[in-house]
This record gives C-alpha cells, sequence and structure tokens, in this order.
C-alpha cells in the first residue's frame, strides 16, 4: 500500500480524466491519496472531489503565494470542521518568489498554525528560501499544534536531521528524488529515520524520472517509492509499508478514508502490486 500525501488534484490539469487518474493510482498500489488546497477556492474544491472520489482526502489552507488575499480565514475554520479534512495546508513561507508581501506571509503561516491547533490537524508546510523565519514561527506555534511534515523537502541530510530534531516533523519527498543530479536530497534520504519519511507526488508538479516534463499523477509516487527504496538499500515493500504506517501516524483522520477505500489498517502490512 501507498499513500501520496501531497496532490493538488483540482487543477485544469484533471479536468477530463480525474477518474481515470485516480484509476491509475490504485492500480500501481496507491492507496490514499491527500489533495491539499492553495486558498479558499481549492480548498473547498478538494473537500469535493472526497465526495465524488474513494481514497481521497483534503488538506485545507492558503499557499504563501495566496497569503495576500487570505481574508480574515473564518473560511477556514468552517472548512476544517468536516470530516473531510485530514490537515491544515498547504502553508507556509516563499521567498524565492514573493508572490505576497513576507510580513504577509509570515502572519498568514502563524494565523494557520494556530487553526491547526484549534482543529487539532497537522500542518502540511512549504517553505522556499525562508528556513531562518519559518523555524522562529515554528519554535512560538508548532508545539501546541498536531504535528506536521515539511512538504517537498529537497534539503540536506544536516537540515533534515534538524528539523526533526528541533521540531519533530515528517519529511514529503517526492519527485526530486529521482533526478541524477539531487545529491543531497539522495544522502539525505538514504540517512535520515525512515520512520520520518512521507511518500508524495505534489502533482502536476515535480513529475518524478522518467516523466519529467509531463503531467504528475499520483501513481507516480510509486517511483519515488522505488528511488527511495534504492539508495536506502531496502525492499520496496519495506519503504511503502513505513511510509503508509507514518502516513496514518501524523494523519489520524485518514483512517476512516482506508476504510472507505477496501482497505483497513491491516493494510498498511501488506503492499499489493508494488512488491
Amino acid at each position: 500500500m501507498l499513500v501520496d500525501t501531497h496532490a493538488h488534484l483540482d487543477g485544469g490539469e484533471y479536468a477530463t480524466d480525474l477518474a481515470a487518474v485516480l484509476d491509475r493510482a490504485r492500480t500501481a498500489g496507491v492507496a490514499l491519496t491527500v489533495t491539499a488546497g492553495q486558498d479558499r477556492a481549492t480548498s473547498a474544491a478538494s473537500i469535493g472531489l472526497t465526495r465524488r472520489f474513494a481514497g481521497v482526502a483534503a488538506a485545507v489552507g492558503v499557499h504563501p503565494h495566496e497569503a495576500a488575499s487570505a481574508g480574515d480565514l473564518q473560511w477556514l475554520d468552517a472548512l476544517g470542521q468536516d470530516a473531510a479534512v485530514v490537515a491544515a495546508g498547504e502553508m507556509g513561507l516563499d521567498y524565492h518568489y514573493d508572490f505576497s508581501p513576507r510580513t504577509v506571509q509570515r502572519e498568514v503561516f502563524a494565523r494557520q498554525l494556530d487553526f491547526a491547533r484549534r482543529q487539532r490537524l497537522p500542518a502540511v508546510i512549504h517553505c522556499r528560501e525562508a528556513h531562518a523565519d519559518a523555524a522562529a514561527i515554528l519554535r512560538r506555534h508548532l508545539a501546541a499544534a498536531g504535528g506536521a511534515v515539511m512538504h517537498c523537502f529537497t534539503g540536506t541530510y544536516d537540515l533534515g536531521k534538524t528539523l526533526i530534531g528541533d521540531f519533530d516533523v515528517y519529511l514529503g519527498i517526492g519527485g526530486a528524488v529521482t533526478f541524477k543530479n539531487a545529491h543531497d536530497l539522495h544522502d539525505a534520504v538514504a540517512r535520515l529515520p525512515l520512520e520520518r519519511l512521507l511518500l508524495e507526488t505534489d502533482c502536476p508538479y515535480m513529475t518524478p524520472a522518467p516523466h519529467r516534463g509531463k503531467r504528475n499523477e499520483p501513481a507516480h509516487v510509486a517511483l519515488v517509492c522505488e528511488r527511495i527504496a534504492q539508495l536506502r538499500k531496502q525492499p520496496v515493500s519495506r519503504i511503502a509499508q513505513a511510509t503508509s504506517a507514518n502516513a496514518l501516524r501524523l494523519f489520524p483522520r485518514l483512517s476512516p478514508f482506508l476504510a472507505a477505500a477496501g482497505g483497513g489498517t491491516d493494510a498498511v502490512s501488506s503492499v499489493g502490486s508494488v512488491e
């Protein structure tokens, strides 16, 4: 069994064939996919997808690119009470593009961590070129929340070790781990504790090799799993089992989705077609 802990299934990239995309995911062994919101509209759309497709759960939040238009976030509390919501996010800081002013990004990030605390939800964190400011906010706000994952982790072993040690977070590993020149990430994934790693695609973005340049989709999380297994010199089945257990530990509200998709808690001990 595999869990894609971070996807964006609400976009136009899947407007005509999402059912087929999710069928391919099931064939690849993907039992659960978390589709993450980036603003009010996409958060609501993510919840809507959970009504249509088994094995799809939602995260709701405001991406740092959208922080300037986030509003008072009362809508976030309303959405967060929906049973389809298993996490808060995608939230965080992005100082690479600065599509929203940095002061606003920091404020909205902190407010979303407070939202995660109120709703007892884990936080899905986006951090790009903003580690010092993100760490300062996490120190003030994360301890009372429901845990967190550093989405799309591409850093070094030392950074990963620090994040785990300082904040007790999980690290989301996606398509970048399949890139041949991602040497720092390869080293990190080989050495960091397996019990802190999660699988993700960030689809339709971050497509893994050998499909780079094409649309990404949840089925490709199997390629991420295979590459991690190669780097760690462990069986694919071991990586699949451990990362799925990690996902259910961080996102406890995923369990009903697993049952509804035809699995159960014992499904974590089996990986079916991905072995």
